[in-house]
């Protein structure tokens, strides 16, 4: 064989038909290189050429594969490494491997003059020109130093194939990118939410340990408790010594409701502890209490004890500690000559209410009308006082007096009458029911009270019907009770003779009484209940 046609001879025989006819050599050099794609139906052989396999570097040990490389190595028109460089610009960027720096690289063909398949711009080639992203880039970088393979092994070829397909716009590469960034960004949030619930769990132990309720002043707390019902009071009052302090404030404990309660032994002087101003102990039961020390002042102005059931000293305690009271109400309470000594110290007594009082002696009734000498209203009705105390009484009423209820005193006669009207001439109500003795006389005289404006003669059956109608000359004279005494058509002929009066209009007395009709929570017109 000659020499110097073995290059030729060991030409493939492609190549050598293309140097035969330079026809063929022409058409190829001229006609227009295009891009591989999945739709070209060609042979496997150009396929499998145009995708790269025939540069794949055999495994070691594969001897069927290692023909196939040393005939596919001298072949001009396969896949060059520059060619996938210009399909994917960022394959520099891949850390060769030791391996690939030994491995063989195709020659480039003597006679081949087109620059090859890959050349071609295409819009998919386009894309895969476009630079990636940089967390494409950060992807691509971890890929490659995970791998550590050359482009041309066949796990280089299978990265490549994930680049292509990442740079292509794929679906899939997208959603790959998405999902990591997607983790990421989910592992990052979730951080952040466990920070913040372990900070709010942090915050939530420490407002547990905190007292929050004691961050507030002594004013905030004193308004708040302000609010609250007595017994609540008396349950905070046991939380702590914070709270039992601003309990006991004054002003909390200004208006007490004891009515109808039970009050066990010595309860009656915390109760005056607390320095209350208007207290109703009406129908309660209250037990003993015989304090040792020296009598503190009380703050107490409104007193009502109506109905109360108390022993002899308990109520003379009380009344030694309450001697500033303004009004005070002992309606049907039994009363010693020593309580009624001390009510006649109470100077300042305004409303009296003696209703049905039982143990009222001469001595004692004698010492309230010299000490009680600013009374306004005064009620001692149905005391069953003798004519003695009866004589001692009109004469000794204060000169101000302004309501006097006398009912049911059945030893008051007609001089008495005149006498009162002389003592007490500013009088606005009187109520005179079921005083027996009186007759014209006593009618006659009080025609000189010039501002009377209630008069009740209930049950007064000595006085004749024609007699009332001398009280229209009384200008001032509004209402006229006479329950008892008149037929229903003799009351129709009182009304037409006194067309300015109202007859019968109420039953009951109201005088220095402290709850009158359906006003439980109150006395004399002040609330007892917060």
């Amino acid at each position: 064989m000659d020499p110097n046609s073995t290059e030729d001879d060991n030409l493939p025989s492609p190549v050598l038909d293309v140097m035969e006819n330079p026809r063929k050599r022409v058409r190829l050099e001229n006609s227009p290189r295009k891009s591989w794609s999945l739709m070209d139906r060609r042979a496997d052989k150009e396929v499998l050429q145009e995708m790269g396999v025939s540069l794949l570097e055999p495994d070691d040990g594969d001897p069927n594969c290692d023909a196939a490389s040393i005939n596919n190595a001298h072949k001009p028109n396969l896949k060059r490494k520059r060619d996938l460089e210009n399909v994917n610009p960022n394959i520099n960027n891949i850390i060769m491997s030791p391996r690939g720096k030994y491995s063989p690289k195709s020659p480039r063909g003597k006679f081949s003059t087109s620059p090859g398949p890959s050349r071609i711009k295409s819009p998919r080639s386009s894309e895969k020109l476009k630079p990636l992203q940089p967390s494409d880039q950060t992807l691509e970088t971890s890929v490659s130093h995970a791998y550590l393979v050359d482009e041309e092994t066949p796990l280089g070829q299978s990265v490549s194939a994930d680049y292509k397909g990442l740079n292509a716009g794929t679906s899939s590469g997208k959603k790959r990118i998405s999902d990591n960034s997607f983790n990421r960004n989910s592992l990052e949030e979730d951080q952040r939410v466990q920070l913040a619930q372990s900070y709010s769990r942090q915050d939530d132990m420490t407002q547990e340990d905190t007292d929050t309720f004691s961050l507030l002043s002594d004013e905030v707390i004193l308004g708040v408790m302000s609010w609250l019902p007595k017994r609540t009071l008396a349950h905070c009052m046991l939380v702590c010594k914070r709270w039992y302090r601003i309990a006991c404030t004054e002003s909390l404990w200004q208006r007490l409701d004891l009515a109808n309660k039970a009050l066990p032994k010595d309860s009656l002087g915390s109760i005056l502890d607390r320095k209350p101003v208007v207290v109703r102990f009406a129908s309660a039961e209250i037990a003993e209490w015989h304090p040792t020390s020296m009598p503190i002042q009380s703050r107490i102005q409104l007193l009502d004890l109506s109905m109360c059931t108390i022993d002899h000293k308990t109520l003379e305690q009380l009344l030694v500690r309450c001697s500033g009271v303004r009004k005070l109400s002992l309606e049907s309470v039994n009363l010693s000559e020593a309580a009624q000594k001390l009510i006649g110290k109470c100077a300042n007594i305004e409303v009296l209410n003696l209703t049905m009082a039982q143990g009222i002696t001469v001595e004692g009734l004698t010492a309230i009308l010299e000490g009680c000498t600013g009374v306004q209203s005064l009620n001692i009705s149905w005391c069953y006082l003798s004519e003695e105390a009866l004589r001692i009484l009109v004469e000794m009423l204060p000169q101000n007096l302004q309501r006097l209820n006398l009912g049911g005193a059945r030893a008051l006669t007609d001089d008495m009458v005149t006498a009162l009207v002389a003592r007490c001439p500013l009088l606005i109500e009187l109520d005179l029911s079921d005083c027996s003795r009186l007759a014209v006389a006593s009618l006659s005289a009080l025609l000189s009270l010039s501002r009377l404006e209630h008069l009740a003669l209930s049950r007064c059956y000595l006085l004749p019907p024609h007699a009332l109608t001398k009280l229209s000359s009384m200008a001032s004279l509004q209402f006229l009770e006479v329950w008892g005494m008149l037929h229903t058509a003799s009351t129709n002929a009182l009304r037409a003779a006194l067309p300015a009066i109202q007859i019968n209009q109420y039953k009951f007395s109201a005088i220095a009484r402290p709850t009158v009709g359906t006003r439980r929570t109150s006395i004399w017109g002040v609330r007892t209940r917060d």
